[in-house]
């Protein structure tokens, strides 16, 4: 692949933005934006996916417009989201349920109101967001890989929640979903409207034979299987491929974890803190 097609479909425009790009009128496109479909079909180990992980946490916060904007300048195509549900069913984005290390407020999502939660602010002054402050921003300008997040494992709700506000905003071709959860996972695809959306699947096995039986017995209509740094191994990848999956790298922080998850191991697609030096050493690389 040579590398200006590769650049041709990362790079990102910005029009309309301040030095820190949260004003609310900023609007923020991926340029040459391919579609979902065409693009998971492609990802390979010579044209990767890149997913930003929590937006760009390496220099700004996590699940902020902040972050998610300098993701798309960096070049991405994809902002990830973790979502969590409220008290009163609301979906807020969020890695943790506790607040305290990203904005100091000792107060779970899944014990509070959206009343509570929308005095809550990350370190940058922004508030903290609800999934749907996220589409109404971005739109269907940008893809998002949203991770469904819950305290008890077997729990559907906020997968049933997602379903609801991808159909309220007419997301349904702009993501790919990613979970944990089996059982999360059969209920999100069991829906007619997201029947057609990717979803990568967070492996959080520990052993390599908890790994096998759980690669052999997962639903073959998942298209990602999510590998954490500390399991890499060049025959977990091969067992996923021959069993028709795609492979995922999480998560990727230093140069050497971008040479062995791009030129070791060989992934399909990987999660980054970092999107712009993913992609410039994508472009080297490959």
């Amino acid at each position: 692949m040579k590398k200006s097609s590769i650049i041709a479909g990362l790079v990102a425009i910005f029009i309309g933005l301040t030095a820190t790009g949260v004003t609310a009128k900023a609007t923020v496109k991926a340029r040459n934006l391919t579609s979902i479909e065409t693009s998971v079909n492609h990802a390979a180990p010579e044209l990767p996916l890149v997913f930003s992980h929590r937006g760009s946490p390496y220099n700004q916060p996590e699940h902020s417009f902040a972050g998610y904007n300098t993701a798309i300048k960096d070049g991405s195509q994809y902002i990830e989201q973790d979502v969590w549900l409220s008290k009163d069913g609301k979906l807020y984005v969020s890695h943790d349920d506790n607040l305290k290390r990203t904005t100091g407020k000792n107060l779970k999502i899944s014990d509070s109101t959206s009343k509570e939660l929308s005095k809550v602010k990350l370190i940058n002054g922004e508030k903290l967001h609800q999934l749907s402050d996220i589409f109404k921003r971005y739109k269907q300008n940008v893809h998002y890989i949203i991770e469904t997040k819950k305290n008890a494992g077997d729990n559907t709700d906020t997968e049933k929640a997602l379903v609801k506000v991808l159909n309220k905003y007419k997301m349904n071709k702009n993501i790919i979903m990613q979970d944990s959860s089996i059982p999360g996972i059969k209920e999100f695809h069991s829906k007619k409207a997201q029947k057609n959306i990717p979803i990568l699947w967070l492996l959080d096995s520990v052993t390599e034979r908890q790994y096998n039986e759980e690669i052999d017995n997962a639903p073959r209509y998942i298209k990602f299987i999510s590998i954490d740094q500390t399991q890499w191994t060049k025959k977990l990848i091969k067992k996923a491929h021959d069993n028709g999956f795609k492979t995922n790298a999480w998560t990727l922080n230093t140069y050497n974890d971008n040479y062995n998850a791009l030129n070791v191991y060989k992934f399909d697609s990987v999660f980054t803190n970092n999107t712009k030096e993913t992609n410039k050493l994508i472009n080297k690389w490959k």
